[in-house]
């Protein structure tokens, strides 16, 4: 069975709103470190941690859409006929 349109702009809107409370997520633990919250190497370490962390979500996230913009919708009334 394929998705149908509305199941892909569904799923859209999911991934999007995920990939945007990551943004806020990653956003306000940087800030923490950055603001001194944890020093020295550990702090560094983190900081290092999170830049990495947000660059492989977003990453996913770009293919996650991506992927989506691929896929070919059904068509719902094929099924009825």
């Amino acid at each position: 069975m394929m998705a149908t349109q509305a199941q892909i702009d569904a799923a859209r809107r999911q991934i999007e709103q995920l990939r945007d409370q990551h943004a806020n997520d990653v956003i306000a633990l940087a800030r923490l470190v950055d603001d001194g919250a944890l020093k020295g190497s550990a702090g560094d370490r983190l900081a290092a941690d999170l830049r990495a962390w947000d660059k492989g979500f977003k990453d996913l996230f770009t293919r996650a859409l991506s992927l989506l913009d691929s896929l070919k919708p059904s068509d719902p009334e094929a099924s009825t006929r």
